[in-house]
């Protein structure tokens, strides 16, 4: 491994053996050299630290904490330890393909100097595998997020890569912060163009046993979604009012539309309905900016739990199939 590798490789992992296994092997198979591989062991007790003991490569650095530290605590700690010039996190549960890093760096060196780029991403629910919605190699952040808060971009974690000068710039991610990645590239794209590969290079892991996006109770996940939002139109460039009008009308049917299927997530995680019918009224002025709410709030909110599930997975196989 060179001192300063140009991708840093990332992954935090607590208590999930056999994905962390998955995880890292496909960091370990990049067909590109200048890179290395972090896994932090965030004091796991089902074998990890042992394992990785066993596990040697010179693209390899290694960390155990024995205690478990906070997510956001987790995620600012590998931050500060990568010495790449860029950054990706990989979710124990999440995967890449071998030529993930050969690709994206083969971006940069044709556009040299971009804050954030993203690849294409496969989203894995049970059987069906649905593609990312991805951009063109190349647009100003404007673009981008404008795109995104239209429903025209997708960006999964395990697939976005940041400068890392400029991840370590924008600060810390703020304690008790939902989104961390989101934090963070939702400002990145303030910065510069971003970038694209339009391949599916990653794997983001949707339904698992405790996936922390699918657990987050309705009202944590809409307000905050609903202040990311806010804060990229508070930065939005002044000018163009009938731009800005139709980013905001965007944004609130993002936001509606999130925290509908926010409902979703959680039934199938099988979280108590009578909660859910208890943050409805609160969360009402947000989730009524689209149509799409109501027939995701009428699956979430009335039928059996095994049917919502059956009725998530057939949504994704016919997305798998439309795209």
């Amino acid at each position: 491994m060179t001192a300063s590798p140009r991708l840093s490789i990332v992954i935090p992992t607590l208590n999930r053996l056999s994905l962390a296994r998955r995880a890292l092997e496909s960091a370990l198979a990049q067909t590109a050299d200048d890179i290395e591989v972090l896994i932090s062991d965030n004091g796991s007790n089902d074998g990890t630290a042992a394992w990785l003991a066993g596990v040697s490569d010179r693209r390899l650095r290694k960390f155990h904490h024995a205690q478990t530290i906070s997510a956001q605590d987790h995620g600012n700690f590998l931050i500060d330890q990568a010495r790449g010039e860029y950054f990706v996190g990989l979710s124990d549960d999440d995967w890449l393909e071998p030529d993930f890093a050969a690709r994206v760096l083969a971006l940069l060196d044709r556009h040299p100097g971009l804050p954030f780029l993203y690849t294409g991403c496969l989203t894995h629910y049970a059987q069906s595998s649905v593609p990312a919605l991805c951009g063109p190699e190349r647009e100003s952040g404007c673009d981008f997020l404008a795109a995104f808060f239209a429903g025209e971009r997708e960006v999964c974690w395990c697939a976005a890569v940041s400068r890392l000068a400029d991840l370590r710039a924008i600060g810390p991610i703020p304690p008790g912060r939902i989104f961390g990645d989101m934090y963070l590239w939702t400002r990145l794209a303030r910065l510069g163009d971003v970038g694209c590969v339009a391949l599916p290079l990653s794997h983001y892991s949707f339904i698992t046993a405790d996936n922390v996006s699918t657990g987050t109770p309705v009202t944590a996940w809409a307000l905050e979604t609903r202040l990311l939002a806010d804060e990229v139109l508070q930065a939005w460039p002044p000018g163009d009012q009938p731009r800005i009008e139709r980013l905001t009308r965007d944004m609130q049917a993002f936001v509606a539309r999130s925290s509908a299927n926010q409902f979703v997530w959680n039934v199938v995680r099988g979280a108590a309905r009578s909660r859910l019918w208890r943050s409805l009224p609160a969360l009402w002025p947000l989730l009524r900016r689209s149509p799409q709410v109501w027939p995701r709030l009428l699956v979430a909110l009335l039928l059996p739990h095994a049917w919502t599930r059956t009725l998530v997975l057939v949504a994704a196989k016919r997305r798998s199939r439309q795209r």
